[in-house]
């Protein structure tokens, strides 16, 4: 099964929309737990290790940063740079598969 580019393309800013906002959430709570912050206790609570999980957030965070930025670049170069032609319709799928993937493997990392 194909899809034209153009659609590919915007399947790709789709993506960095919703990378962007993972980004924006990370390093809110990132900084929000901060311990010079005024909601540090209504965030962290009774944590058993607080400092590991604020290290997980400024990991995804960075993490979203990045996937952001190549969807950034698949996005303009399958508008602007590529001819409109067919792409299978398991590229996306494998992308935001690779992603996920990402996310999981940095989010258990210690």
């Amino acid at each position: 099964m194909n899809i034209t580019s153009i659609s590919v393309s915007y399947v790709f800013l789709v993506i960095l929309i919703i990378n962007l906002l993972c980004f924006l959430y990370f390093k809110f709570l990132f900084v929000s737990s901060s311990k010079e912050n005024k909601k540090h206790d209504t965030i962290v609570g009774n944590m058993k290790d607080p400092d590991s999980w604020r290290k997980t957030n400024n990991r995804m965070s960075y993490t979203s940063l990045f996937w952001s930025l190549i969807s950034l670049i698949l996005f303009i170069y399958t508008k602007f740079f590529l001819n409109s032609m067919l792409i299978n319709i398991f590229i996306p799928f494998a992308y935001i598969f690779i992603i996920i993937i990402s996310f999981l493997v940095l989010s258990r990392k210690k």
